[in-house]
């Protein structure tokens, strides 16, 4: 019991020293306006790795769920900082950033949202607005939007996918033509069919 409540202590200590005044819980946030794929974003007060949350994963351009929990200051003050630990798919390493947090929209605490940008850099803000609201502080107003660049470049990918699947199938259809069942060709020759009509679809010729 005396264990449980020094650790206590030392928690309600740590948590006045990073929020002054009254604090308020948070749920956890991320949004990725990048086309890198972050495999694991959460956050942290500073000096204080045993106060972390979150810990999602996020697609190219997406966003991740709300997760618990996390406190933030009911009163924005100028010295609020926060630690977002976060991992991306292509550098293994996990990368630990302090950012400031901006100044609450109309003096209103709320969700913690931590931020990935294009260029791998993070940040994070504190509102009780989501990104659609005018009110936003976030320095990229709205919800993450997949660039023209990137829907291009996961066409080419898929693409590049379906044409291999296609190669594979007619190859064990030639192959295995013999021994296969009149079912059995007829269902082959149906997938093939379908593939050629997603690969149309893809290049642009329905």
């Amino acid at each position: 019991m005396i264990i449980f409540f020094m650790r206590w202590l030392r928690r309600g200590v740590l948590l006045a020293a990073f929020l002054p005044g009254v604090a308020m819980a948070a749920s956890i946030q991320a949004l990725n306006y990048s086309s890198h794929e972050v495999n694991y974003i959460a956050v942290e007060k500073p000096g204080d790795t045993n106060s972390g949350g979150g810990g999602d994963s996020i697609r190219p351009y997406g966003q991740g769920g709300s997760i618990c929990c996390f406190s933030v200051p009911e009163k924005w003050h100028a010295d609020l900082k926060v630690v977002v630990v976060y991992q991306l798919s292509e550098d293994p390493t996990f990368h630990s950033e302090t950012v400031s947090v901006p100044p609450y929209p109309d003096g209103k605490g709320g969700d913690i949202w931590l931020i990935v940008y294009e260029d791998g850099s993070v940040g994070a803000v504190a509102s009780y607005y989501g990104p659609s609201r005018p009110e936003w502080p976030g320095k990229i107003k709205g919800y993450p939007v997949p660039t023209k660049e990137y829907r291009d470049e996961r066409r080419k990918q898929k693409l590049k996918s379906e044409k291999a699947t296609l190669v594979t199938l007619e190859k064990v259809l030639l192959r295995d033509f013999n021994i296969l069942s009149a079912e059995d060709i007829k269902e082959t020759q149906e997938i093939i069919k379908y593939q050629k009509k997603v690969i149309q679809s893809l290049e642009g010729n329905p």
